[in-house]
Parts: structure tokens; sequence; C-alpha cells
């Protein structure tokens, strides 16, 4: 009686049981799809790893001054400007995760729709085509 199938593991339905489903018209959201966000805060992770900074730290000075701008633009007084504060790095990597993901999910949806194909069909078609996408950037032949 399922309307929707969310996958949540690497690759656990079988091509008949995403025939049975199509057939049905149960939608079901690849596990390309939802495992994607703990990819993306992976690889955040991994930058940060590699900055040896926190995600923030680059801005801050930056989102200081505009907030002291704000303030005096405003007529604050200097304790209510102090306490203007920029995003934590938990906001700056929820921000980034949404942003990412609803573009992705949208790209997904939308080709699904144009193609007529199944939400892991247009999952794979559009990763397949990124993928192509950055050989041919890099000049590489395949």
């Amino acid at each position: 009686n399922a309307k929707v199938i969310a996958e949540a593991a690497n690759g656990p339905m079988t091509f008949a049981a995403q025939e049975y489903c199509d057939k049905k018209g149960i939608v079901v959201l690849p596990d390309l799809l939802i495992n994607a966000g703990g990819v993306i805060v992976s690889y955040f992770e991994w930058l940060k790893g590699l900055q040896h900074i926190r995600l923030g730290r680059l801005t801050k000075g930056w989102e200081q001054k505009s907030s002291r701008n704000l303030g005096s633009l405003l007529g604050l007084t200097e304790d209510k400007i102090s306490g203007l504060q920029g995003p934590t790095e938990k906001n700056i990597v929820y921000t980034a995760l949404e942003e990412i993901m609803c573009s992705s999910c949208d790209s997904v949806f939308k080709y699904s729709q144009e193609n007529r194909c199944s939400l892991r069909v247009a999952a794979y078609a559009l990763t397949i085509s990124k993928i192509a996408q950055t050989y041919r950037e890099a000049g590489t032949v395949f």
C-alpha cells in the first residue's frame, strides 16, 4: 500500500522490485539521492581537514564588519552591534547541504518528468552526465 519508498541503503532494491514499483505507480526515492546528504557532509569534513580551519573562519572578519556597518546604519549601540553574530559552522554546513540537496532533487525530479523515467534512472543519468562532462573538461577521452 506504500505510495513512496525511500531507499536507505546502498542499492537495496532489485531491478525486478523497481519494475514492480514502476508498474504500481509507487515512487522510489533512490539510494543515490537519499544517501547523498551524508556523503556531502563527509566531503565538507574532508575539506575542513585539508585546510585545518573551521568552515566559517574565512568569512568571520567580513561578517563582523558587515554587522558593524548594518548596526551603525540602524543606529544600534555598540552592545547591540556586538550581539549580532554571523553563522556558526553548523549553520554554514546546514545551509550548504540544503542548497546542494534541493538543487539535486529538483534536477532529478525535472529530468524524470521530462524523460518519463524513474527517479533512479534520472539520478544515474544526471550523475553519469556530470562525470562525462568532468572528463571532457579535463581533456580525457573515454
